[in-house]
């Protein structure tokens, strides 16, 4: 068959299997970007029904394929090979649903995918089958901790597979493209942390959001030796204090940072660092001034029931330097159990130190008081 005649057949079929729909320029960028024109011995390929159909065509009609289009072939050793090397990777008692991804293979359907082969194609299923399943489950009961793992691993393994995507995909789906239905709507609507309302209060602590007004409060706590001595960073200066405020007091996806008063003063902070949707990292400081009155305690109690009772983690844990005695004894009336006592893992301040972690499960939540 002539490439000229064999291009237009692609053509055609493509049309008929996709419609007629216009590429825009962002469109056609996009595709430049992930695939290459197909050449004169692919499109005769394509033309005879022995290799899957183009990811797109161009605004122009070029014919666009992965650059790896030929790969499935060559691991089967030849198109004649192909359909049988592609189906056998379905069991027996799969006949049918292997044919019908052998069909949507050729259709070039699955343009969604960054390499397609059956193992990826079967990939693909398991993880949208187990995201369906796993946001089923959340939307009983939102602190499912198993349906929130399984929802991580399979989001974040879908993730991995596909593509962006482009703006022709919805015409030619009919829709939302699977990225937008199963990865970005899946992560926003059950793995994205939504805050508490502020303040939280205990009996005698009012924990908040800071303001630029915590300037020098928060200067004599990081500005302080005795206070930094086991936190990663040195003393901070003043001028130091106000930019790292502006850029990381913030509360946002990734964390939930507090200020703790205590009778109407700033007296420290705690934090909730987000470890994916299901762990958190709890961290707390303290003026030396209050110390022995058991303010840490009471604010990071308050943290604790937040993280497991609001945004509904499996886990929370303390990381800490192994010579910070106080902090130790925090954790450990807080019900959290030391998991590991780490040798020389913790470079802080310009040398190798032991490290604590502690953890406590939301299954132990809240621990019996003493």
């Amino acid at each position: 068959m002539q490439i000229a005649s064999a291009r237009r057949e692609v053509q055609q079929r493509f049309r008929a299997i996709n419609g007629d729909h216009p590429m825009t320029e962002d469109d056609d960028a996009y595709v430049r970007e992930h695939f290459e024109p197909a050449t004169g011995s692919q499109l005769t390929e394509i033309a005879a029904g022995r290799m899957p159909l183009p990811s797109y065509l161009l605004s122009d009609g070029t014919p666009m394929v992965p650059a790896d289009h030929d790969q499935l072939a060559e691991w089967a050793g030849g198109t004649e090979r192909l359909h049988d090397w592609f189906v056998a990777h379905w069991p027996e008692d799969e006949e049918d649903v292997a044919e019908q991804e052998w069909a949507a293979y050729l259709s070039g359907r699955y343009v969604c995918l960054k390499a397609v082969s059956p193992v990826t194609i079967r990939d693909r299923a398991r993880f949208a089958e187990r995201i369906r399943t796993a946001v089923e489950a959340l939307q009983r009961d939102p602190r499912d901790h198993l349906a929130r793992g399984l929802l991580d691993e399979s989001v974040s393994g879908l993730d991995r597979l596909e593509l962006p995507m482009t703006a022709y995909d919805r015409l030619r789906f009919d829709g939302p493209t699977s990225r937008e239905t199963l990865i970005d709507d899946v992560r926003r609507d059950h793995l994205t942390p939504a805050h508490p309302d502020l303040p939280l209060s205990t009996e005698r602590l009012v924990i908040r959001a800071h303001t630029p007004d915590d300037v020098d409060a928060t200067y004599a706590m990081h500005g302080d030796p005795d206070v930094t001595r086991y936190l990663l960073h040195e003393p901070w200066t003043r001028l130091e204090t106000e930019h790292r405020m502006r850029r990381w007091y913030e509360p946002d996806d990734h964390n939930l940072g507090l200020a703790v008063e205590l009778d109407g003063r700033l007296v420290g902070e705690v934090v909730l660092i987000f470890r994916g949707p299901s762990q958190a990292e709890i961290g707390w400081i303290l003026h030396p001034d209050v110390h022995g009155r058991g303010v840490a305690t009471e604010a990071a109690r308050e943290m604790l029931r937040v993280g497991f009772e609001h945004y509904g983690f499996h886990r929370i844990y303390a990381e800490l330097d192994a010579r910070n005695g106080p902090s130790a004894r925090v954790a450990e009336r807080l019900g959290m159990r030391r998991e590991a006592h780490r040798l020389r893992d913790f470079w802080s301040q310009g040398e190798w130190t032991d490290s604590y972690q502690y953890a406590v499960l939301a299954s132990e939540w809240p621990p019996p008081r003493a």
